[in-house]
């Protein structure tokens, strides 16, 4: 397709496209997210993925049926009769947002448990500041009914399309280091949980949890294996009024910033372009409530998106890859940044237009956004940007959190890297380079260990398995001198599966989650071969296989994990020796 490359390789057209990109975002709608489950009869032999498409490891994740329980009495009854036939169980959410392979039950006969239909608040109290809520109920339902009752969740995830249930599972949060910091799960005062029980006494059980038992610290955070999360009580703050402003600075010196930023704004966090050094901070701090400003944050990658400008967008960057043209990657990035830049990232003063610095509005109004998932359905002419049923976004996701302590030595090391060739990292700044977010350590047994920056990294995925990124070696020595350097700890909702191995060792707590699972389901119903893999119960979360390295599989060992047809062989780290990746020889790149 030569019009492909000729029209990205012009600026004038890029930006152009951009612009009628975002003014199309404003004139037509939706089409909302495929159901995560899909049955060949009625709720029957199923199969279940992710809002991606893809797991991992590619695989293709099958259940025997699909429940939806409107109620929690509707659900004792279908753990019930599950638990009575020892029938492997998963939760899934109405939009099954996390990357691993945390839906999947074991074999193919096993049953999944939507919390679709479990979508209500159930009660506000205004004098406690407290809402109960089902597990099923979006994060943009909770910010939406807890701003009406003048309340808000002082942070959040900054996607609305997550499930209470989901985001509490995989342990989601926002950016702050004050209060209790930015994990959702660190402002839970109860739970209910579903979990299967012995005969004796009906083969189910709701545990109720509050403050006073140590069980909740497993529970706020448990990748789905202690039973179903019936419903969650949040502690609220009073409404509140927030002003933004983006700073945009050399990164010079972001390794000393990056350690004092978040204790000086409540809401900061940086986005990072490496390639560029560059570096934008968000200045974001309450303010008083009668400060004039009604502002609105729809961030625009979460906006709805023309199918056919998805489509030129993805087939340009295959193209990049394929021909090696990392300075067409590199012009195409700094075009996508400086629009984003531009347009402030989605900000707009009052609903409509942005105006200038700073953007002061309702708290409800600018912590979360993700207005793709809104409208009715319009045959695909838009959609999400990542919906895998139209070509679009295809990519890897890369999160992990560094403590504060040595996070700087951290920022300075990828510097180093990028220093050594400034194109490497112009692939992530097409996905807006690296978010920084700041995480506060947490009681929660699966939670943060300590005060820390959460680096979010997304970058291009093939839709051949086999094929390597660009620049594949240097991604790979970032993620492994985290891991193996730094000791980071990963996002559970994200990933790839060579973050995961041998993670439990990293928390001091891992053992007493061990005893929480196995007295909430000691027949590992909810379990599976994955989470058991993570969990550090049985072996295999790294799979080794030829071309294991190229999607995150396995760390290489020999050059048949890499892709040595294409120049691809494992080799040492150029900063860290100590990692192994996939680099390409005699080349530039």
């Amino acid at each position: 397709m030569p019009a492909i490359p000729m029209l990205f390789s012009n600026k004038f057209n890029v930006l152009l496209l951009w612009k009628c990109l975002c003014l199309l975002v404003v004139l037509v709608g939706c089409n909302p997210p495929g159901e995560p489950v899909k049955c060949s009869t009625k709720d029957s032999n199923c199969t279940v993925t992710n809002s991606y498409g893809m797991f991992p490891d590619r695989a293709i994740c099958r259940a025997g049926n699909v429940a939806y329980p409107t109620s929690e009495q509707e659900l004792v009854s279908i753990v019930s009769a599950a638990t009575k036939s020892k029938r492997k169980m998963k939760v899934v959410t109405h939009f099954s947002h996390s990357i691993p392979k945390l839906v999947c039950p074991d074999g193919q006969d096993g049953l999944l448990v939507s919390t679709k239909n479990l979508n209500r608040v159930l009660k506000t109290d205004t004098d406690a500041m407290t809402m109960t809520v089902e597990s099923g109920v979006t994060l943009r339902q909770l910010i939406n009914e807890a701003a009406k009752a003048g309340l808000a969740l002082p942070y959040a995830p900054y996607w609305w399309g997550l499930t209470i249930g989901g985001l509490l599972g995989t342990g989601a949060h926002g950016s702050s280091l004050w209060g209790k910091g930015s994990s959702v799960h660190d402002y839970v005062v109860e739970m209910r949980i579903v979990s299967p029980a012995k005969a004796e006494d009906g083969y189910a059980k709701v545990w109720e949890l509050n403050e006073r038992d140590k069980d909740l610290d497993a529970a706020k955070v448990s990748l789905g294996v202690l039973g179903v999360i019936s419903q969650v009580t949040f502690k609220l703050q009073p409404l509140l009024k927030r002003s933004i402003t983006y700073v945009r600075k050399d990164d010079t010196d972001l390794g000393d910033e990056a350690v004092t930023f978040g204790k000086l704004h409540e809401f900061a966090d940086i986005f990072w372009y490496p390639s560029q050094r560059k570096a934008i901070y968000r200045i974001d701090d309450r303010v008083p409530i009668n400060v004039s400003g009604n502002g609105v944050y729809n961030f625009t990658p979460f906006r709805s998106t023309l199918s056919l400008v998805l489509a030129l967008v993805r087939s340009s960057e295959e193209t990049r890859e394929s021909s090696g043209d990392a300075e067409g990657k590199c012009l195409n990035a700094k075009l996508v940044t400086s629009t984003l830049q531009s347009s402030a990232y989605g900000l707009t003063n009052n609903g409509a237009i942005f105006t200038g610095y700073p953007v002061i509005g309702f708290h409800n109004r600018l912590q979360s956004s993700g207005t793709c998932l809104d409208s009715l359905e319009d045959s695909l002419i838009t959609a999400c940007p990542w919906d895998p049923r139209i070509k679009g976004e295809f990519f890897h996701q890369t999160t992990f959190s560094i403590g504060l302590s040595v996070v700087k030595s951290f920022i300075q090391d990828v510097q180093k890297l990028v220093s050594m060739d400034p194109k490497s990292l112009c692939g992530l700044e097409l996905y807006n380079g690296i978010l920084m977010r700041y995480v506060k350590a947490s009681t929660a047994y699966l939670g943060k260990q300590e005060d820390a920056v959460d680096f979010d990294i997304t970058y291009y995925r093939s839709k051949d398995p086999m094929a390597p990124r660009l620049y594949q070696d240097v991604l790979e020595e970032i993620e492994q001198m985290a891991l193996l350097k730094y000791n980071a700890l990963p996002h559970w909702g994200k990933n790839r599966n060579l973050v995961f191995d041998g993670v439990m060792k990293r928390y001091k707590n891992g053992g007493e989650f061990l005893k929480v699972k196995n007295k909430y389901d000691p027949w590992g119903l909810f379990s599976s071969e994955w989470t058991d893999q993570v969990l550090g119960l049985r072996n295999g979360v790294i799979v080794l296989k030829e071309g294991c390295a190229l999607e995150g599989l396995c760390i290489c060992s020999q050059d048949v994990h890499c892709a040595p047809s294409k120049g691809y062989l494992c080799k040492p780290g150029k900063t860290f020796p100590d990692a192994r990746v996939c680099a390409r020889v005699n080349t530039k790149t």
